[in-house]
């Protein structure tokens, strides 16, 4: 074998491994999601009649669009697993089926909608910190933020749903920077 032969074979492995360091959650999902959580809570504490049908359009569409662009990131990178994608599908589409069952909650009068909306941030949280344990460390401060969130919003400290949303959003513009930075220099 020449010696061109096998520098060429190892320059296409040190790019296949360059590329894997790339992987987990895509900047274009950060920046979708620091866009979309701010306006849905604060929404909560400025414009409540509007915060459910806020999220029943725009949970479900990020979600799809999510999809979407985590599909084209893995693609761009040579990066497909058909079973990491069926994973992603059970675990966020468990969230949002979990989600409706507990606005059954509201419907059968159990609990008023302020409270609801409470039940799922715990939802939520819970589905993102397990996002962070089984696919990407970046979803975990994201989910803790929730969680503290969720106390303060069933404290009734005023303003929690936008302070949370807004601290989630830098977390994910923090997020998506960093990973911007990182993809870019294993790219020179």
């Amino acid at each position: 074998m020449n010696t061109r032969a096998v520098e060429s074979d190892l320059q296409y492995v040190k790019g296949l491994v360059e590329k894997a360091g790339q992987s987990g959650l895509p900047v274009s999902i950060c920046l979708l999601w620091a866009l979309i959580v701010p306006i849905g809570f604060g929404l909560a504490d400025f414009a409540p009649h509007a915060t459910g049908w806020f999220w029943m359009i725009a949970g479900p569409l990020g979600g799809i669009l999510s999809g979407f662009l985590g599909r084209r990131a893995g693609l761009r990178i040579g990066q497909m697993d058909r079973e990491e994608g069926v994973r992603h599908v059970l675990h966020w589409g468990g969230m949002l089926t979990v989600i409706l069952l507990s606005i059954a909650l509201a419907v059968l009068g159990h609990v008023e909608g302020p409270v609801l909306g409470g039940i799922i941030l715990l939802i939520v949280a819970m589905g993102w910190w397990t996002a962070g344990v089984h696919f990407d460390r970046s979803f975990l401060l994201p989910g803790g933020i929730m969680m503290i969130g969720f106390l303060a919003v069933m404290a009734g400290v005023r303003y929690a749903w936008t302070g949370t949303g807004v601290l989630i959003a830098v977390t994910l513009l923090y997020t998506a920077f960093r990973k911007g930075a990182k993809d870019a220099s294993l790219e020179a």
